[in-house]
């Protein structure tokens, strides 16, 4: 009997885990849910292998996470076949930064000049690395037909901000003042980047713009970027920071792990209690909340915050580019925005079109209503997916 008791409790502890594991929230409208469903149940999975890994002493979290997400990705990538036929590709430097180049072998038979694409690859700061991004980098190239450019920044936590944008602006500069080594017309140079990535790539924007003596990039191409870091509750965090494609509580420890590797805080910030009343009532809140009255004009050097390292950075447009002041948004080349409903970072995504609209940017923003966080990655197995990556595709001929 006790045998059978024992068997009985092993059997429903079983069936819970499977029944906890396949339960997986979907909204009702997206499209393909199976796929959805996988993709979340996937991510929560790593996180919490991560997670117990470092709980018994087999590396850190993040490190957990590279690692396994890593391995998955290439496992996935030897499936595809040769997806880089036609490519010339090459592992170097540029200015001390690991990137790798995609040339098309057209383009060096050619006695022109090609546009040339700086791609910052998404994953929180945290994860990823131009290998994961090979098969999107590598379709990029040869269906634009221009040499592209993938930075493979360092990673937080072992460096915070600001090492990867460091690493991104370093990289985008010496691609700038070198293009002729690789055939690019120097004029027709853009920057794009997803995620993190996004973020990565609007900043560096928002820093050469300011540079003299150093050719304008032609245009940045922002997918579901990163832009602000000092509202947590807005209305797509609230909606949707319970889906684990990209979940509220993922997204605040990517941005710890970033700014000052603190998990400690993760209850701090996504409460907003990482800022200031002083703060909420300055015109930086105001970017986010474009309803809030009255704004009140605060020099940043003058902001108040609580005693949380490194936390003034929250409002440094090299960290969040929603956070840059308006004269430093005018003059900015044409920009494309990509944002998905179902996506904690839609609202952030939209508000910074709103803000380069008001300052005189033109501004192609697609929105996905049933697309979710990292859809451009499936380009080449999800239709919604293959649908966006059309259109960017569109886009950047056009733009270059």
């Amino acid at each position: 009997m006790a045998m059978l008791v024992k068997a009985a409790l092993a059997f429903v502890a079983v069936a819970a885990l499977i029944a906890y594991y396949c339960h997986e929230p979907v909204p009702q409208d997206i499209a393909q849910p199976g796929f959805f469903a996988t993709q979340g149940i996937t991510f929560r999975t790593v996180h919490h292998m991560a997670k117990f890994g470092e709980y018994i002493g087999i590396g850190t979290e993040p490190a957990n996470l590279r690692y396994i997400m890593e391995e998955m990705m290439r496992a996935a990538r030897e499936k595809k076949g040769n997806y880089r036929e036609g490519l010339k590709c090459t592992d170097t430097t540029f200015d001390g930064v690991r990137v790798r180049v995609y040339e098309p072998v057209s383009a060096g038979e050619s006695s022109g000049t090609r546009p040339g694409l700086v791609y910052i690859h998404g994953g929180g700061w945290v994860v990823f690395s131009v290998d994961v991004y090979d098969h999107l980098t590598a379709h990029l190239a040869k269906q634009l037909g221009v040499v592209v450019v993938s930075v493979e920044y360092r990673l937080a936590p072992e460096h915070k901000f600001p090492a990867a944008f460091d690493d991104s602006v370093s990289a985008t500069r010496f691609f700038l003042q070198n293009a002729e080594k690789y055939n690019v017309d120097r004029t027709r140079i853009g920057i794009s980047g997803d995620s993190a990535g996004g973020n990565l790539a609007a900043a560096v924007t928002l820093a050469l713009a300011k540079e003299k003596g150093l050719p304008k990039l032609k245009t940045q191409a922002l997918i579901y970027p990163i832009v602000q870091a000092i509202d947590f509750n807005t209305p797509s965090y609230s909606d949707h920071g319970h889906l684990n494609t990209l979940s509220k509580d993922v997204m605040v420890a990517c941005w710890l792990w970033y700014l000052n590797n603190d998990q400690s805080l993760k209850a701090v910030f996504k409460t907003n209690n990482h800022t200031s009343d002083q703060l909420k009532k300055s015109q930086y809140f105001g970017y986010v909340d474009t309803k809030m009255q009255p704004k009140v004009v605060i020099k940043k050097e003058n902001m108040k915050f609580p005693d949380i390292p490194n936390i003034a950075a929250i409002l440094d447009p090299r960290l969040a580019p929603l956070m840059a002041d308006d004269a430093d948004l005018k003059g900015l080349p044409p920009t494309y925005v990509m944002t998905c409903e179902y996506d904690v970072l839609k609202d952030e995504g939209v508000m910074y079109v709103t803000r380069l609209e008001r300052a005189g940017v033109k501004v192609e923003h697609d929105h996905y209503e049933r697309g979710f966080h990292g859809l451009l990655n499936h380009f080449d197995v999800y239709e919604l997916g293959g649908t966006a990556m059309e259109k960017y595709v569109m886009y950047l001929k056009k733009a270059l």
